[in-house]
């Protein structure tokens, strides 16, 4: 019984079983949190394969809509070569979808109108019908199949690379004749009149001066015939199809008699019988190949246009200036394209060499700074979603 007895008080103060049997107790358990995070993981980590493969997917076939066939193969080889060999085909040619997108509504639409579509939604999907499931630690111990996940991005083609508002006007006070200066967007690759491809006419620059002698009496006479002064405006936004193009309006005999009521309602007085003789306007209708602009709706040589490095090296009064001088010349006409961090200079003469211009192509002059990125007249396209 002594025995016993001591045997039985050591047991009592041994605590080594009671806790083997909670561990035996609990180990289903922690395997079982262990599993589910490893498969969360793994969640996160498939889920973010396939995204980064819708995403490549939808840019590539952006760059391809114009032709649905070339859009749907370039989204699925970009997908497909944005995830490990081990997920399978993620995206398949349904998964790719050309469309409409509204960025108003946030909002796209399947369609195959040529004329109206400008994204792209591509899937990238696992699921146990492709056989491509994703395979799972714990889910299995509960008899359930590989689950599915599928994600998509929709890349939309949103604005026309173009030019902003000029980085400097300078329209020559002192010339003879009173030129305004418009900025407008033209559909080179459409169909119709010229005049007709023209769209959102916007006066951005003139040359009478702001003050002085008969400037006001100058600008009454201007008002009654539909003559305007520049106010704050806003800058053409083109489509695509479309060029930021330029428009010269020279009205000859008249800016001259600025100084004085009565030459000034004579001149105007003139201009009213005489304005076939009087009034010309000049279109770039510029189109847009490759990056580099050719003026279309030029018939006469008004325009020089230079490519500069910098802004400094556009400007005719600096040092080191790559803009040509003097008179009587042949116009020099860049057949560069406008590539971020450059500018382009355009320098205007209001008459053509046979309307009595001295040919220096200063009257008129007009700073671009390029566009920040991509290529004149390309349609940057973005993820939208």
């Amino acid at each position: 019984m002594i025995g016993l007895s001591r045997n039985l008080r050591r047991l009592r103060r041994d605590k080594t079983a009671a806790v083997a049997i909670l561990v035996a107790m609990a180990l289903p358990m922690l395997v079982g949190a262990a599993a589910i995070t490893v498969d969360i993981a793994n969640f996160r980590y498939v889920q973010g394969r396939l995204q980064s493969a819708a995403d490549a997917g939808a840019l590539a076939a952006i760059s391809k809509i114009d032709v649905a066939s070339d859009a749907k193969a370039a989204g699925v080889d970009y997908a497909g070569r944005n995830v490990p060999d081990g997920f399978g085909a993620v995206t398949q040619s349904s998964d790719v979808e050309i469309g409409i997108w509204d960025p108003a509504a946030h909002s796209f639409t399947p369609s195959s109108d040529a004329a109206m579509i400008n994204a792209v939604r591509v899937r990238a999907l696992r699921s146990a019908e492709r056989r491509n499931g994703i395979p799972t630690i714990f889910l299995q111990y509960f008899d359930k199949s590989a689950p599915n996940m599928q994600v998509q991005a929709i890349a939309a083609r949103q604005v026309i690379v173009q030019y902003e508002p000029p980085e400097k006007t300078d329209l020559d006070n002192e010339a003879w004749d009173y030129n305004r200066l418009y900025a407008y967007c033209y559909k080179y690759n459409g169909t119709g009149t010229a005049a007709s491809r023209r769209s959102q006419m916007t006066l951005i620059a003139d040359n009478v001066p702001t003050s002085g002698t008969g400037v006001s009496n100058f600008w009454t006479e201007a008002g009654k015939r539909g003559f305007g002064k520049v106010g704050n405006y806003i800058w053409p936004e083109c489509d695509k199809g479309e060029s930021l193009s330029f428009r010269l309006e020279n009205i000859r005999e008249v800016k001259q008699a600025v100084s004085n009521t009565t030459t000034t309602k004579n001149a105007w007085t003139n201009y009213d019988n005489n304005k076939a003789n009087m009034l010309f306007n000049h279109y770039t209708d510029t189109v847009i190949a490759a990056g580099v602009e050719n003026f279309s709706g030029l018939t006469q040589s008004i325009l020089e246009t230079v490519r500069c490095d910098t802004k400094d090296l556009c400007d005719p009064n600096k040092s080191g200036t790559v803009i040509p001088k003097g008179k009587n010349r042949t116009p020099q006409v860049s057949g560069l394209p406008c590539l971020p961090g450059k500018y382009m200079y355009f320098g205007w003469e209001d008459r053509p060499p046979n309307g009595g211009s001295d040919k220096d192509y200063d009257d008129i002059r007009i700073l671009m700074r390029c566009p920040k990125t991509g290529t004149l007249g390309d349609g940057m396209s973005r993820l939208v979603s």
